[in-house]
């Protein structure tokens, strides 16, 4: 006769049940911040300017396709509308880029300015850093504002194309 012993089932650790509590709603937790980022991060240029030329795309296509004046004048005012959100959009990164110069100018001129009014040499040499400093900040935001031109430029145009074609 064989005897069999079984071997009881380990017994559950009452430690290891707050643990995957706490692990579920860690990962709940990162789930619902990362939803909250994406619906409240701002938006990119180009993102903007495709939108902006789907709207404009969509009420010209509105515009050839009414049969009435009711229909035209609607949209009219839509593609006014469309075009003033385009142009604060385009306002509104022009004015941040003239608001990042003048900044940057302002500092080279007060680098300059210390550099040839400073009494010692180690004053100098603060004021010609802080220019040096200004001026290639303003190199930098030049070259990042004429590279984001052109992707902003095409997101635009195809915007409108695909306002066109599906509006």
């Amino acid at each position: 006769m064989s005897t069999t012993h079984a071997t009881p089932a380990p017994a559950r650790s009452e430690r290891s049940v707050p643990v995957l509590g706490w692990v579920l709603g860690g990962v709940a937790l990162v789930a619902v911040l990362v939803a909250v980022a994406v619906a409240v991060w701002p938006a990119s240029a180009a993102e903007e300017a495709r939108a902006d030329g789907e709207r404009i795309g969509a009420a010209v296509t509105d515009l050839y396709y009414a049969d009435s004046t009711a229909e035209v004048d609607a949209a009219l005012t839509e593609l006014r509308d469309a075009s003033a959100t385009a142009a604060d959009h385009a306002g509104d990164r022009v004015a941040s880029q003239v608001d990042d110069q003048a900044d940057a100018l302002a500092r080279a001129a007060d680098g300059f300015a210390g550099a040839v009014t400073a009494d010692d040499s180690f004053e100098q040499d603060l004021y010609q850093l802080e220019l040096d400093e200004a001026v290639a900040d303003l190199d930098s935001q030049a070259s990042d504002f004429r590279s984001e031109g052109p992707e902003v430029e095409q997101a635009f145009w195809e915007g409108v194309d695909e306002g066109l074609t599906t509006g």
